[in-house]
């Protein structure tokens, strides 16, 4: 009877252990392991056992945040035994359009053992997401180009994940950082690269060009190479060329934010962590697009949000 009162507390209690290979993952791929329930000094009913797979992101503010991502149910009502041992399988396929792990973005198991009339048990096991081979191939190819990756490189906005890189030897005169933002196709990886040109003291010009690589390309580092040399290049001797919005933004205003952006490395964040929590870890403020989505959300057209855009202040179209 004591001991069956020390279980209730939680000591002499049955435990769960989610056990997997310890390694980094890919997006896209499935974990493979199992969970093991030992039972404790006393008889046990488990009510339900579960595992939510956890984002959790650090704030500009310093605040450690996490946001479940998916749950995965393993087992309904279970009898466990004194010391009896129980193993369950565990299998979980990673979302392909998640942030990997970068900075202040990290992952984890959470393992719930509910026990009935008792103290619930958890385990929490990390998982480290490594950028998919697409990806790494063409960080290979920045590293060849003497392309150093930032720092604070992973940052994500509402659209997804943006890596930042810094030249150390080549364009080091006339480039001042490449981001990039990337998409997964069916014939390839689709590249979003913005390059900061240097212009004159305190001055950038913001550069933006968008294309696709394909898998033969992507498995040639050398020819992947020579192309991102060349695309950075023409960047640089005729920059006006390339002043154009990328294609994402204006899908995602014409979309009612709906799944285009589906495919966007990291673009699954937004949904996971919510629009307040982006707009805590985002550099700046899209005030259009603030606008818009309030304008949708009470039916006003765009011509209704032009004149309200003029009431707060727009000068954007006034003469100087």
């Amino acid at each position: 009877m004591f001991k069956k009162f020390l279980a209730k507390l939680g000591k002499g209690a049955a435990t769960v252990d989610l056990r997997f290979e310890n390694r980094p993952y890919q997006a896209g791929e499935t974990v493979h392991g199992e969970v093991l329930i030992k039972g404790g000094e006393v008889e046990q009913t488990i009510n339900h056992l579960a595992a939510r797979f956890m984002m959790s992101v650090s704030t500009k503010q310093g605040e450690r945040v996490s946001r479940e991502v998916d749950t995965i149910p393993l087992a309904g009502s279970v009898y466990i035994l004194s010391k009896e041992e129980k193993v369950i399988p565990f299998t979980y396929q990673l979302p392909t359009d998640l942030p990997i792990s970068r900075g202040s973005i990290a992952y984890h198991f959470d393992t719930h053992l509910d026990i009935q009339g008792g103290v619930d048990r958890t385990d929490i096991d990390g998982l480290i997401l490594e950028a998919p081979q697409e990806m790494l191939a063409v960080f290979n190819a920045l590293g060849r180009l003497e392309l150093r990756e930032k720092a604070d490189s992973g940052k994500l906005d509402r659209y997804g994940q943006e890596f930042a890189f810094f030249p150390t030897q080549a364009f080091s005169d006339e480039v001042n950082e490449v981001e990039f933002r990337f998409a997964y196709e069916e014939q390839g990886l689709r590249v979003y690269m913005e390059v900061d040109l240097r212009s004159g003291y305190r001055q950038e010009i913001e550069v933006k060009r968008e294309f696709l690589l394909e898998q033969d390309i992507l498995q040639d580092e050398e020819r992947l190479t020579e192309l991102l040399h060349e695309y950075i290049a023409e960047m640089i001797r005729d920059p006006h060329q390339y002043t154009h919005p990328f294609s994402y933004y204006h899908d995602d205003h014409h979309a009612h934010r709906g799944g285009g952006m589906g495919s966007m490395i990291g673009g699954l964040a937004a949904g996971v962590l919510g629009g307040m929590l982006i707009s805590e870890l985002m550099d700046s403020v899209d005030m259009d697009g603030m606008m818009e989505d309030a304008g949708e959300a009470i039916g006003m057209d765009e011509d209704s949000l032009e004149d309200l855009g003029d009431f707060f202040g727009d000068d954007e179209d006034e003469e100087v």
